[in-house]
């Protein structure tokens, strides 16, 4: 989506250079303080500067995409790489999800708290930042990672080392719809990743399996309308496009895939919960931005 022609002035106007007068690569140039978190704090919650380069990764298999819409099947997957997976979720998970998310689930929050040690199994976990910010959060509880990626569990294994948490988190390359995920939790989360899934109800029933006692699941997915609306909202138009040139593409591969994409309504959760033999799907009362968090109870 184009900038308004008066931002992007805006923004240019108040680049400032230290010293015209010197030569090209020796000057240096200078942006006002509030445009530092947005454009080069990784660890700030309104980091906005890796959307470049998921553009331009998700720009690099349009051709194959293209194709795929006009002739069926699917684009070749795209791989996984650090300069194609930015750490768009780092910021936000370690400092709101253990900090503000889940303590606004007051009987999540003190489970977690509390004893004997919760244990947490985070599927698709990517890179490991979820994981690593519950373990951070809740000093008790030990977190096992799942991934279908095996590079970016990779990844997760290296920051959860560089975290201090090897003894507490743990992570492991499994399908989560699949027969490679198992244990017995007292949380299973599935935070900004269901709609990513081939096969969301395999997933949500893999999920309950591992739930001990009164345990739940806890999906956090796109915040979007609940009901088709046009025009639609600036929000729903971004995960529209996210949608058709990323989230799809990438499980048309199946030939079962559910082809969910981005916009995930409460009602097609809801109905997935059930075939997954859920017995109830709460909306949570949770201010999480562009995320909407749900309880699936067994």
């Amino acid at each position: 989506m184009r900038a308004p022609q008066h931002c992007l002035a805006d923004v240019i106007e108040r680049l400032a250079v230290d010293d015209p007068a010197a030569a090209p690569l020796a000057r240096r140039y200078r942006l006002p303080p509030g445009h530092v978190p947005v454009l080069a704090g990784a660890g700030d919650v309104r980091y906005q500067a890796f959307n470049g380069t998921e553009i331009v990764r998700a720009a690099r298999w349009m051709p194959e995409v293209a194709e795929a819409f006009r002739t069926g099947g699917a684009p070749p997957p795209l791989a996984w790489a650090p300069e194609g997976r930015p750490e768009f979720n780092r910021a936000v998970f370690l400092n709101l999800l253990g900090r503000q998310w889940l303590p606004a689930i007051a009987d999540v929050d003190l489970r977690l708290r509390g004893e004997p040690p919760a244990r947490v199994a985070d599927l698709a976990c990517g890179t490991g930042w979820s994981s690593i910010a519950m373990a951070q959060a809740y000093p008790l509880i030990s977190v096992d990672g799942f991934d279908l990626d095996a590079d970016a569990i990779q990844a997760a294994r290296r920051n959860a080392q560089e975290a201090g948490l090897t003894g507490r988190v743990t992570f492991t390359a499994a399908d989560a719809s699949g027969a490679g995920v198992w244990g017995q939790y007292d949380l299973v989360t599935i935070l900004e990743g269901l709609h990513d899934m081939s096969r969301p109800v395999d997933a949500l029933r893999v999920a309950r399996g591992l739930l001990a006692g009164p345990g739940c699941v806890i999906v956090a997915d796109e915040l979007v309308e609940e009901e088709f609306t046009a025009p639609a909202s600036i929000e729903e138009q971004y995960h529209y496009g996210w949608s058709v040139v990323a989230c799809l593409p990438a499980v048309m591969g199946d030939p079962d895939t559910a082809a969910t994409g981005a916009v995930m309504r409460s009602a097609t959760l809801r109905r997935y919960a059930r075939q997954a033999g859920f017995r109830d799907l709460e909306v949570l009362p949770v201010d999480a931005g562009m995320l909407r968090f749900y309880r699936l109870t067994p």
